[in-house]
This record gives structure tokens, sequence and C-alpha cells, in this order.
């Protein structure tokens, strides 16, 4: 059967002040194919202010019967002073924020145009039931040059008879749901796969799991396939990955069907909550579930509550890069911080944007806030491998919620590569016996001396190490290269936290800890 194709015309409905749509182009009808003749749309977009909306929608209708939807549009760059992003919402978006509902998919920056139809769809963007109604394009106002950009849309709606295929296409449906402010996509052939993917018993004593929590694959602005990062993360010897796609949950159908009965790594689903005022790793999402991502630049009371969506999936979320330089990475959100679980400290290869984060973790602590540091690769290509830097987790058994449970009470270390250095850090004082780790709290009765049990296994032989306590380099000592760790005793007469750093000769980090907490107990 033919397919009969048509090309619709639309309005424009925005939140952005000084949106305007002059101009209709047309072409006479005759055809003798069944397709229409295209339709474009050009809109005009203001430079928003600070005090406005980043986003722009766009609403078409869509009949009965729909069966894909092919979107397109171009703008003029003007030498990178416009990057125009783009997504899209159905028939059950009010089209109102923060409303989650009805979200089918974002490319950002990456596509000029994608197509969704009930069986496939280009990768970030969800396949699924076809409702009627008022549909909505989002645009997403990354950068626009002071005199404005000039966007021209297209839509492309089939209504029956077969598709055409595409190159870019996803099996699988997904049906939409919200569930605590959080949308949760399930699949059609099954429910919302919650549990664990993998889990792997090691006994009772904590083992150091080897993963990198941070990574994009073609579902968003990457290279890789989920296929591709899972073999490269096997053969760097990681033990979990998360994969965090910006603004999107289309990738998880796909870690589903990759990993029943699959063995290491175990994956994590994630997503990249992507703002033009700084970016979040969600980790830990329940199957489909998608966190919202639109939040304007320093509006701290709605990202603390895209973080609360995070908290009511069951995921941990983490502020990430919070001083890099690309445009809308930079962390404005200053007042939010203490909603978060994690701060990525430690982003590719060691520079200076991550000795600002250090040192707005280190404050952080010293303002008695727990809040862990992590370390990603943020890898986008197999020319930016994973692993390097990896986040190292203290945990008995190798599942999702041993890891984000370990995670959240900071027994986390950070390394330059997946298997090395290998630290150690441990605490006792008095005459207790047992030492206590990374992540832990030490209670004390009053002043006391304590002892702190420190090595760097693996490290190069110009390797320093600093310990380092409530803002200060209390000690500062080479690495030793053999495997008994150097004591060192500390008089500690307040509440305290110790965390090592392991630096090369060049001053470029190796090796983060997480501290230990020592809390001493006043009257007792």
């Amino acid at each position: 059967m033919l397919t009969a194709t048509r090309v619709i015309t639309f309005a424009v409905i925005c939140f952005v002040h000084g949106v305007t749509a002059p101009y209709v182009a047309t072409v006479a009808p005759g055809s003798k194919n069944m397709q229409a003749p295209a339709v474009e749309r050009s809109i005009h977009i203001n430079r928003p202010g600070a005090s406005d909306s980043r986003y722009a929608y766009i609403p078409f209708d869509v009949p009965p019967r729909t069966v894909r939807i092919g979107i397109s549009y171009q703008y003029a760059r003007a030498n990178g002073a416009n990057t125009i992003d783009i997504g899209l919402f159905d028939a059950r978006s009010t089209g109102s924020e923060p409303d989650p509902r009805g979200f089918r998919g974002w490319s950002g920056g990456r596509r000029s145009e994608f197509f969704i139809s009930r069986a496939a769809a280009t990768p970030g963007y969800l396949p699924g039931a076809m409702p009627a109604g008022t549909w909505r394009i989002i645009l997403g106002l990354y950068q626009v040059a002071p005199a404005g950009v000039d966007v021209s849309l297209k839509v492309q709606i089939e209504t029956e008879g077969k598709m055409s295929p595409s190159p870019t296409s996803v099996p699988g449906k997904t049906e939409i749901s919200t569930n605590n402010s959080a949308t949760v996509l399930a699949a059609q052939n099954g429910p919302p796969i919650t549990s664990p993917l993998h889990r792997k018993r090691t006994g009772q004593s904590v083992r150091w799991w080897s993963g990198d929590l941070h990574m994009h694959t073609v579902h968003s602005d990457g290279d890789w396939t989920i296929a591709e990062l899972i073999s490269s993360a096997r053969n760097a010897g990681l033990a979990f990955i998360s994969i965090t796609d910006h603004n999107t949950a289309s990738h998880h159908p796909e870690i589903d069907r990759s990993f029943r009965g699959a063995r290491q790594p175990l994956v994590l689903r994630g997503e990249e909550i992507t703002s033009y005022g700084g970016h979040a790793n969600a980790w830990g999402l329940p199957s489909g579930t998608w966190i919202d991502f639109r939040a304007r630049p320093g509006d701290a009371p709605r990202i603390s509550n895209i973080a609360a969506q995070a908290h009511r999936a069951g995921a941990l979320i983490s502020i990430n890069h919070p001083f890099a330089l690309c445009g809308g990475c930079a962390w404005s959100y200053a007042d939010a911080v203490r909603d978060f679980d994690a701060i990525e400290v430690w982003n590719g290869a060691w520079d200076q944007t991550d000795e600002l984060a250090l040192t707005m973790w280190d404050r952080v602590l010293q303002d008695g806030r727990r809040i862990t540091a992590i370390a990603s690769s943020d890898s986008h290509r197999p020319a930016n491998p994973i692993g390097q830097p990896a986040t190292r987790v203290g945990t008995k058994d190798l599942s999702q919620t041993s890891l984000l449970s370990a995670i959240r009470q900071g027994r986390v270390y950070l390394t330059s590569q997946p298997k090395r250095p290998v630290v150690t850090f441990e605490a006792t004082s008095g005459k207790r016996r047992s030492r206590l780790g990374i992540g832990d709290e030490m209670r004390l009765s009053g002043a006391a001396t304590i002892r702190l049990f420190i090595n760097a296994e693996t490290a190069p032989a110009d390797a320093t190490i600093s310990l380092i306590s409530n803002g200060q380099v209390v000690r500062k000592f080479l690495a030793k290269t053999d495997v008994q760790p150097q004591m060192i005793e500390i008089e500690c007469q307040q509440d305290s936290y110790f965390r090592l750093e392991v630096r090369d000769g060049t001053k470029a980090v190796l090796a983060l800890t997480n501290p230990i907490y020592v809390k001493i107990r006043a009257g007792r």
C-alpha cells in the first residue's frame, strides 16, 4: 500500500521574548505522488534575557493513524555565534515548563534531522505510540547572536502504509508515563527493569572495583555504540560503567537488551542532565526513567528540584566538571550543592579546571558538607579512552545497589588509570585494633592521637603523597614503592577530615581519596 504523507504548516508558541513567524513558503499542490510538497516555516528568535526561558516550543498537529514523523531544521551558525538544540514532546505535553509529560527525545545540536515511528526512532528519540493531537518541537537556545537567529523547520508526517527504512533506526516500542515527576518509558515487550543488571559476590571482605561514571554514545553526542563501550570497558579492566547520554533515556532499552545474563562490566543506566547553567549526572536510573533537564542558569531551586527527581527515582546525582570551559558547562547553581551526592572533581586528563573543582570540593568539606568526589573520562569516542581517570569503589559485592550505597558513603578513591596507583588509607586510635577506611567516621570521646596508614603502590618513583585536613597540607612525603604502608600519628583536637592526594613530579594528580572523618563528641 502507498504511504499517505503530509507536510504540515504550524504556528509558533514559545516562552522566549521576541520569537516571530513572519513567512510561510508554500508549494502548489498537484504532484501525482501521494507525498505532499514540502512546506517550511521560518521563525526569528531573539537572544533571551537573563530571566527568560532558554527554550522555545513550536506546536504542530498530528492526525490519527500517524505512523511516522520526520523533522528537520536549519539555521545560520554565524561562525559559532548561534547554536540551537532540538528535541520533541508528543500530545501528552501541555507545552509548559516544567511539565515532563510527553517527552519523546533530544538530540541537542548533534543532528539536523530525526524521525520517530511506532517501531523505531533516531538515536536520542523514543519509538512508540503516536497519539493524535498537538505535538511540540522544543528548541534549546544554547547560543544566540545579539541580532537573533532565523530557524527554518520542516515536519513530515506519514499516516498509512509501510514506512521507509532508516539507517538510524532503533528497534523496540516505548510507552510513556510519569512517576514522581520523572518520566518513565516502559518497554512494551515487558515490565520496566528496576533490578540490578548484574551482581557478583565476593564474600565479606571489601573489594575495590574500578569504573567510569560518565560517557556518551550515538544516543547523544558520542561516537561510541553501547556494544563498543561495553567491549572497551571489559578490555580496560573496568568492573562497572555508567552510560550518561545527554537529556535522554533512549539508550536504556539497548542496555537492557545487551545485559540480560551478561557478565562484567556492570552497566548503570544514567543521564547527563544538561542545562545551560551546568551539567549533572544521574546514576542508577530505573529502565526508561528520564529526568527533566530544563533549568535556567543560576536557578538553584529548580536544579535542586531536578536533584530530588533523581533521588525519588532511586538514583544518585553528581555535579559535573563545575569549571569546564565549554559554553554552559560551568556550574551556576552554587546554592544547590548541598542537594547533590557527588562532585566530578576530575574530568579527563588533569588540568587547571580540575584544580578549581578540587578546591571547590575541599571548601564544601570545610563547611561540614560530606559530598563524594568522583573521576570520569567523559568519553565521547575511542580517541578519549574510558577509565582514564577511573573511580574506584569499595564494596563487598558488585551490584548497582552496593555501588550506589558506597558512593553515597564516600567509600571511593580516584586514579589516573583503572588499575593504578593502588592506594591504602586507613585509620585507628587508642587501643582500637580494627581500622577504619575511606568514607568512614571515627568517633572520639575527646582529643586524641590517631594513627593513619598510608601507601600508594605502583606509583612512580617521583610521586609524592600529601595528607590534607581541613583545607591544609599537614604532611607531605615520597610514596613508598613497597607494599608496607607508612604510619603517621596526628593529634586530633577538633572535628576533622583527612584525605590524600598523590601527584607525580609535574604535580599532575595520580590519585585522590575521599576523606576519613573524625568526630569528637564533646563532654564525654
